[in-house]
Protein backbone atom coordinates (compact mmCIF):
# COMPACT_ATOMS: atom_id res chain seq x y z
CA UNK A 1 0.00 0.00 0.00
CA UNK A 2 2.85 2.07 1.08
CA UNK A 3 3.93 2.02 -2.91
CA UNK A 4 1.03 3.42 -4.12
CA UNK A 5 1.99 7.17 -4.65
CA UNK A 6 6.05 6.41 -4.45
CA UNK A 7 7.52 9.46 -5.13
CA UNK A 8 4.57 11.63 -5.94
CA UNK A 9 4.33 14.70 -3.74
CA UNK A 10 1.16 17.13 -3.02
CA UNK A 11 -0.01 20.44 -1.58
CA UNK A 12 -3.09 19.83 1.05
CA UNK A 13 -4.95 22.41 1.95
CA UNK A 14 -7.55 21.70 4.63
CA UNK A 15 -9.69 22.90 7.94
CA UNK A 16 -7.05 23.05 11.06
CA UNK A 17 -10.40 22.49 12.96
CA UNK A 18 -10.70 19.22 14.70
CA UNK A 19 -6.42 18.61 13.25
CA UNK A 20 -8.39 16.87 10.16
CA UNK A 21 -5.59 18.17 8.80
CA UNK A 22 -2.81 16.33 10.52
CA UNK A 23 -5.25 13.06 9.98
CA UNK A 24 -5.08 13.80 6.24
CA UNK A 25 -1.23 14.55 5.89
CA UNK A 26 -0.77 10.96 8.26
CA UNK A 27 -2.98 9.37 5.66
CA UNK A 28 -1.37 10.51 2.60
CA UNK A 29 1.90 9.69 3.74
CA UNK A 30 0.55 6.31 4.84
CA UNK A 31 0.12 5.84 1.18
CA UNK A 32 3.59 6.19 0.25
CA UNK A 33 3.67 10.35 -0.93
CA UNK A 34 7.29 11.35 -0.80
CA UNK A 35 6.68 15.24 0.06
CA UNK A 36 2.87 16.92 1.49
CA UNK A 37 3.21 20.58 1.63
CA UNK A 38 0.22 22.18 3.38
CA UNK A 39 -1.28 25.15 3.06
CA UNK A 40 -4.23 24.95 5.66
CA UNK A 41 -4.64 27.50 8.19
CA UNK A 42 -6.74 27.96 11.86
CA UNK A 43 -10.09 29.77 11.48
CA UNK A 44 -10.24 30.16 14.50
CA UNK A 45 -6.92 31.96 15.47
CA UNK A 46 -8.71 35.35 13.40
CA UNK A 47 -8.74 38.18 15.14
CA UNK A 48 -10.27 42.05 13.74
CA UNK A 49 -7.70 43.91 13.63
CA UNK A 50 -9.95 46.93 14.66
CA UNK A 51 -13.67 48.01 15.69
CA UNK A 52 -13.59 49.55 11.83
CA UNK A 53 -13.12 46.39 10.42
CA UNK A 54 -15.52 44.38 13.06
CA UNK A 55 -18.11 47.22 11.87
CA UNK A 56 -17.56 46.68 8.12
CA UNK A 57 -17.80 42.87 8.36
CA UNK A 58 -21.02 43.59 9.96
CA UNK A 59 -22.27 45.44 7.44
CA UNK A 60 -21.35 43.54 4.80
CA UNK A 61 -23.11 40.40 5.90
CA UNK A 62 -26.41 42.35 7.33
CA UNK A 63 -26.95 44.59 4.46
CA UNK A 64 -24.93 43.96 1.43
CA UNK A 65 -25.18 40.15 1.57
CA UNK A 66 -22.25 38.50 2.37
CA UNK A 67 -22.83 36.42 4.95
CA UNK A 68 -19.50 34.97 4.83
CA UNK A 69 -17.37 38.23 4.73
CA UNK A 70 -15.74 37.57 7.96
CA UNK A 71 -14.24 34.16 6.10
CA UNK A 72 -13.03 36.11 3.56
CA UNK A 73 -11.53 38.45 5.93
CA UNK A 74 -10.13 35.43 7.94
CA UNK A 75 -8.10 33.93 4.63
CA UNK A 76 -6.78 37.51 3.69
CA UNK A 77 -5.13 37.79 6.72
CA UNK A 78 -2.79 34.63 5.89
CA UNK A 79 -2.48 34.51 2.28
CA UNK A 80 0.94 36.00 2.02
CA UNK A 81 2.05 33.98 4.22
CA UNK A 82 0.80 30.78 2.58
CA UNK A 83 1.58 32.40 -0.86
CA UNK A 84 5.46 32.85 0.37
CA UNK A 85 5.55 28.94 1.80
CA UNK A 86 5.05 28.05 -1.24
CA UNK A 87 7.98 30.41 -3.02
CA UNK A 88 10.51 27.95 -3.69
CA UNK A 89 8.21 25.36 -4.34
CA UNK A 90 8.34 23.70 -7.50
CA UNK A 91 5.91 21.78 -9.91
CA UNK A 92 4.82 19.58 -7.71
CA UNK A 93 2.32 16.20 -8.68
CA UNK A 94 -1.06 17.23 -7.22
CA UNK A 95 -2.65 20.13 -5.03
CA UNK A 96 -5.56 19.15 -3.12
CA UNK A 97 -8.36 21.70 -1.48
CA UNK A 98 -10.61 20.73 1.21
CA UNK A 99 -13.23 23.33 1.87
CA UNK A 100 -12.09 25.42 -1.44
CA UNK A 101 -14.65 27.94 -0.66
CA UNK A 102 -12.16 29.63 2.35
CA UNK A 103 -9.76 30.20 -0.35
CA UNK A 104 -9.45 33.31 -2.59
CA UNK A 105 -9.21 32.73 -6.24
CA UNK A 106 -5.96 34.56 -6.62
CA UNK A 107 -4.40 31.99 -4.20
CA UNK A 108 -5.87 29.13 -6.40
CA UNK A 109 -4.53 30.64 -8.99
CA UNK A 110 -0.77 30.76 -7.64
CA UNK A 111 -1.69 26.97 -6.90
CA UNK A 112 -2.14 26.43 -10.78
CA UNK A 113 1.45 27.61 -10.76
CA UNK A 114 2.68 24.95 -8.16
CA UNK A 115 0.81 21.88 -9.28
CA UNK A 116 0.25 20.05 -12.39
CA UNK A 117 -3.30 18.76 -10.93
CA UNK A 118 -5.45 20.81 -8.65
CA UNK A 119 -8.27 19.09 -6.89
CA UNK A 120 -11.13 20.64 -4.63
CA UNK A 121 -13.29 19.16 -2.79
CA UNK A 122 -16.58 20.94 -0.90
CA UNK A 123 -18.08 18.58 1.95
CA UNK A 124 -20.35 21.28 3.07
CA UNK A 125 -23.64 22.13 0.72
CA UNK A 126 -22.61 24.86 -2.19
CA UNK A 127 -25.98 26.62 -1.23
CA UNK A 128 -25.01 27.58 2.05
CA UNK A 129 -21.39 29.09 0.50
CA UNK A 130 -22.79 30.69 -3.09
CA UNK A 131 -19.49 32.58 -3.33
CA UNK A 132 -17.63 29.10 -4.03
CA UNK A 133 -19.77 29.06 -7.75
CA UNK A 134 -17.33 31.12 -9.84
CA UNK A 135 -13.75 29.01 -8.60
CA UNK A 136 -15.78 25.46 -10.01
CA UNK A 137 -13.46 26.23 -13.22
CA UNK A 138 -10.18 27.37 -11.80
CA UNK A 139 -9.99 23.37 -10.76
CA UNK A 140 -8.87 20.40 -12.63
CA UNK A 141 -11.65 18.36 -10.76
CA UNK A 142 -14.05 19.65 -8.39
CA UNK A 143 -15.59 16.62 -6.17
CA UNK A 144 -18.33 17.24 -3.27
CA UNK A 145 -20.65 15.01 -0.77
CA UNK A 146 -23.80 16.82 -1.58
CA UNK A 147 -25.94 15.06 -4.42
CA UNK A 148 -28.09 18.32 -4.67
CA UNK A 149 -24.90 19.92 -6.33
CA UNK A 150 -23.70 17.43 -8.72
CA UNK A 151 -26.13 18.58 -11.32
CA UNK A 152 -24.23 21.71 -11.40
CA UNK A 153 -21.64 22.04 -14.49
CA UNK A 154 -18.25 20.99 -13.38
CA UNK A 155 -19.17 19.19 -10.10
CA UNK A 156 -18.00 15.48 -9.41
CA UNK A 157 -20.05 13.27 -7.01
CA UNK A 158 -17.69 11.38 -4.26
CA UNK A 159 -18.25 11.02 -0.52
CA UNK A 160 -16.48 11.36 2.22
CA UNK A 161 -14.28 8.40 3.56
CA UNK A 162 -12.94 5.88 5.94
CA UNK A 163 -9.54 5.72 8.05
CA UNK A 164 -6.64 3.38 6.25
CA UNK A 165 -3.64 4.26 8.28
CA UNK A 166 -4.28 2.99 11.84
CA UNK A 167 -3.66 -0.91 13.05
CA UNK A 168 -5.85 -2.55 15.73
CA UNK A 169 -3.34 -2.00 18.26
CA UNK A 170 -3.12 1.42 17.50
CA UNK A 171 -6.72 1.78 18.33
CA UNK A 172 -7.52 -0.41 20.93
CA UNK A 173 -7.98 0.88 24.07
CA UNK A 174 -10.92 -0.16 27.08
CA UNK A 175 -10.43 2.92 28.80
CA UNK A 176 -12.58 4.33 26.15
CA UNK A 177 -14.99 1.93 25.41
CA UNK A 178 -18.91 2.81 24.95
CA UNK A 179 -22.32 1.35 23.88
CA UNK A 180 -23.02 4.45 21.90
CA UNK A 181 -20.78 7.16 21.14
CA UNK A 182 -21.58 10.70 19.44
CA UNK A 183 -19.44 13.81 18.58
CA UNK A 184 -20.38 17.09 17.15
CA UNK A 185 -20.50 20.77 16.90
CA UNK A 186 -23.17 22.51 18.39
CA UNK A 187 -26.57 23.47 16.82
CA UNK A 188 -29.75 24.09 18.64
CA UNK A 189 -31.98 21.96 15.95
CA UNK A 190 -29.86 18.71 17.05
CA UNK A 191 -30.35 19.26 20.74
CA UNK A 192 -33.38 17.88 20.56
CA UNK A 193 -32.84 15.01 18.72
CA UNK A 194 -29.97 13.91 20.72
CA UNK A 195 -32.13 14.62 23.85
CA UNK A 196 -34.52 11.58 23.00
CA UNK A 197 -31.43 9.27 21.83
CA UNK A 198 -29.69 9.98 24.95
CA UNK A 199 -33.06 9.58 26.68
CA UNK A 200 -33.96 5.79 25.11
CA UNK A 201 -30.07 4.84 25.36
CA UNK A 202 -30.52 5.85 29.37
CA UNK A 203 -33.54 3.73 29.52
CA UNK A 204 -32.20 0.65 28.28
CA UNK A 205 -29.09 1.35 30.40
CA UNK A 206 -26.43 1.68 27.82
CA UNK A 207 -22.99 3.13 28.58
CA UNK A 208 -23.15 6.67 26.37
CA UNK A 209 -20.54 8.73 25.46
CA UNK A 210 -22.41 12.14 23.63
CA UNK A 211 -19.68 14.39 23.27
CA UNK A 212 -21.37 18.38 21.96
CA UNK A 213 -18.33 20.78 20.58
CA UNK A 214 -19.59 24.68 21.07
CA UNK A 215 -17.43 28.14 21.10
CA UNK A 216 -19.84 28.87 24.11
CA UNK A 217 -20.44 26.11 27.57
CA UNK A 218 -23.70 25.95 27.42
CA UNK A 219 -26.12 23.60 29.94
CA UNK A 220 -28.77 22.18 28.25
CA UNK A 221 -32.62 21.94 28.87
CA UNK A 222 -33.35 19.67 26.04
CA UNK A 223 -30.53 17.60 26.38
CA UNK A 224 -29.19 16.18 29.57
CA UNK A 225 -25.34 16.93 29.18
CA UNK A 226 -23.02 19.94 29.30
CA UNK A 227 -21.86 21.33 26.14
CA UNK A 228 -17.81 21.74 26.09
CA UNK A 229 -15.33 24.30 24.67
CA UNK A 230 -12.68 21.79 24.39
CA UNK A 231 -11.96 20.25 20.56
CA UNK A 232 -12.36 17.13 20.25
CA UNK A 233 -9.67 16.09 17.33
CA UNK A 234 -10.22 14.02 14.74
CA UNK A 235 -8.29 11.13 15.36
CA UNK A 236 -9.07 11.08 18.69
CA UNK A 237 -12.87 10.59 17.48
CA UNK A 238 -11.28 7.57 15.01
CA UNK A 239 -10.09 6.15 18.30
CA UNK A 240 -13.33 6.66 20.41
CA UNK A 241 -15.61 5.43 17.31
CA UNK A 242 -13.65 2.51 16.97
CA UNK A 243 -13.92 1.04 20.87
CA UNK A 244 -17.36 2.06 20.79
CA UNK A 245 -20.36 -0.94 19.74
CA UNK A 246 -22.62 2.20 18.27
CA UNK A 247 -21.98 5.32 16.24
CA UNK A 248 -24.68 8.14 16.77
CA UNK A 249 -24.73 10.61 13.52
CA UNK A 250 -27.29 13.49 13.85
CA UNK A 251 -27.02 15.66 10.69
CA UNK A 252 -26.80 19.39 10.27
CA UNK A 253 -30.33 20.52 8.77
CA UNK A 254 -30.28 20.69 4.81
CA UNK A 255 -27.10 18.40 4.79
CA UNK A 256 -27.56 14.68 2.18
CA UNK A 257 -24.48 13.87 1.88
CA UNK A 258 -22.89 11.20 4.22
CA UNK A 259 -20.57 12.17 7.47
CA UNK A 260 -17.42 10.75 8.17
CA UNK A 261 -18.99 9.28 11.01
CA UNK A 262 -20.97 7.00 8.69
CA UNK A 263 -17.82 5.60 7.07
CA UNK A 264 -15.62 5.22 10.35
CA UNK A 265 -18.68 3.00 11.35
CA UNK A 266 -18.33 1.01 7.85
CA UNK A 267 -14.16 0.71 8.12
CA UNK A 268 -14.79 -1.06 11.62
CA UNK A 269 -17.21 -3.16 11.58
CA UNK A 270 -19.61 -1.00 13.68
CA UNK A 271 -23.33 -0.34 13.39
CA UNK A 272 -24.89 3.17 13.63
CA UNK A 273 -27.73 5.12 14.41
CA UNK A 274 -28.91 8.14 12.10
CA UNK A 275 -30.80 10.95 11.18
CA UNK A 276 -29.51 10.79 7.54
CA UNK A 277 -32.36 8.83 5.76
CA UNK A 278 -30.30 8.90 2.22
CA UNK A 279 -28.51 6.44 4.05
CA UNK A 280 -30.95 3.60 2.52
CA UNK A 281 -29.93 4.54 -0.83
CA UNK A 282 -26.41 3.16 -0.82
CA UNK A 283 -25.30 0.25 -1.39
CA UNK A 284 -23.94 -1.04 2.03
CA UNK A 285 -26.69 -0.05 3.86
CA UNK A 286 -28.71 -2.99 6.16
CA UNK A 287 -31.24 -2.21 8.71
CA UNK A 288 -29.26 -5.33 10.61
CA UNK A 289 -26.48 -2.74 10.84
CA UNK A 290 -28.17 0.71 10.00
CA UNK A 291 -30.81 2.38 12.03
CA UNK A 292 -32.18 5.45 10.45
CA UNK A 293 -33.76 7.68 13.76
CA UNK A 294 -36.64 9.46 13.32
CA UNK A 295 -38.82 11.21 15.99
CA UNK A 296 -41.56 8.31 15.88
CA UNK A 297 -38.34 6.03 16.56
CA UNK A 298 -39.14 3.89 20.16
CA UNK A 299 -37.23 2.42 22.71
CA UNK A 300 -38.50 -0.91 21.65
CA UNK A 301 -37.03 -0.50 18.18
CA UNK A 302 -33.82 1.21 19.60
CA UNK A 303 -33.93 -2.62 21.80
CA UNK A 304 -34.68 -4.89 18.59
CA UNK A 305 -31.75 -3.14 16.90
CA UNK A 306 -29.17 -3.15 19.07
CA UNK A 307 -30.05 -7.00 19.60
CA UNK A 308 -29.85 -7.89 16.28
CA UNK A 309 -26.24 -8.90 15.40
CA UNK A 310 -23.66 -7.19 13.06
CA UNK A 311 -23.74 -8.49 9.19
CA UNK A 312 -20.36 -7.93 7.92
CA UNK A 313 -19.94 -6.15 5.16
CA UNK A 314 -18.18 -7.27 1.77
CA UNK A 315 -14.33 -6.40 1.68
CA UNK A 316 -14.77 -4.57 -1.56
CA UNK A 317 -17.26 -2.71 -0.52
CA UNK A 318 -15.20 -1.61 2.48
CA UNK A 319 -12.51 -0.64 -0.07
CA UNK A 320 -14.39 1.26 -2.16
CA UNK A 321 -15.49 3.95 0.76
CA UNK A 322 -11.56 4.08 2.45
CA UNK A 323 -9.56 6.97 2.41
CA UNK A 324 -7.05 4.48 -0.05
CA UNK A 325 -9.60 4.24 -3.29
CA UNK A 326 -10.80 8.17 -2.05
CA UNK A 327 -7.99 9.70 -3.15
CA UNK A 328 -6.81 7.46 -5.98
CA UNK A 329 -10.26 8.38 -8.02
CA UNK A 330 -10.51 11.77 -6.88
CA UNK A 331 -6.81 12.20 -8.25
CA UNK A 332 -7.13 9.62 -10.89
CA UNK A 333 -4.24 7.34 -10.47
CA UNK A 334 -3.50 3.77 -10.69
CA UNK A 335 -6.48 1.76 -9.89
CA UNK A 336 -9.51 2.53 -8.14
CA UNK A 337 -13.23 1.82 -8.12
CA UNK A 338 -15.20 5.01 -8.82
CA UNK A 339 -17.37 6.59 -6.29
CA UNK A 340 -21.34 7.72 -7.19
CA UNK A 341 -23.56 9.41 -5.14
CA UNK A 342 -27.46 8.48 -5.27
CA UNK A 343 -29.87 10.85 -7.50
Amino acid sequence: MRDNFKGKSIILGAPKYFNINDFLKRELYHLGFDQVIEVSFDYYKFRYKNIFQHTKSFIEKTFNNRPHYKQYLMFKAIEPQLIESLKDVNKVDYALLIRPDTYSSSFIDVLRTKAKKVIAYQWDGLNRYPATYPLIPKFDSFFTFNPADVSLDGVLPVTNFGPTSYSREELEDKNRSSDIYFSGSYESKRMITLGRMIEQCTILGLNNKFIINSSKTRILKTCPLSVTKKQISFEENIRNSYNAKIIADVVFEGHTGLSFRIFEALAFDKKIITTNKQICKYEFYDPSNILIWTEDTSCEELKQFIEKPYKPVHQNIKKKYSFDNWIKYILDHGNFTPISLPE
